[in-house]
């Protein structure tokens, strides 16, 4: 068994103590940052961009949604949405309530997509494919 999947196999046994023990919410971060000695969740995807109808977007399952909002209301760390588009190799972001907050459009694979003119863009920073 090679590291990468012993790892994954401890991650899973956690999960599942956790959820054995009661835990009410439970959600691995990508990664949690601090600057100016505010913290912050970050939730990362890598992904070519959704496709209207009804509109061009990103977005998150809707259990992560919920799931890194009520983390947010419970502890004031904010969830920064972070996208590395593969359609046209820019890097897109938004904190996740702001996102929320607007418009968006749930699939029927219950993915909650949020209009792409929502996030701000950093253009070019990754070659597409």
């Amino acid at each position: 068994m090679s590291i990468t999947e012993i790892g994954i196999e401890g991650e899973n046994l956690a999960r599942l103590t956790l959820k054995n023990w009661g835990c009410d919410n439970l959600f691995q971060a990508d990664w949690l940052v601090q600057k100016n000695r505010q913290w912050y969740v970050v939730e990362v995807k890598r992904k070519e961009r959704y496709m209207p109808p009804p509109f061009e977007g990103h977005g998150l399952d809707i259990r992560q949604v919920k799931s890194r909002l009520q983390f947010y209301n419970d502890t004031g760390i904010r969830c920064l949405f972070l996208v590395f588009d593969m359609t046209d190799g820019n890097t897109y972001w938004q904190w996740l309530d702001v996102l929320n907050n607007g418009e968006y459009y749930d699939t029927a694979h219950r993915i909650r997509i949020y209009p792409i003119g929502m996030y701000k863009c950093i253009p070019g920073n990754l070659k597409r494919g």
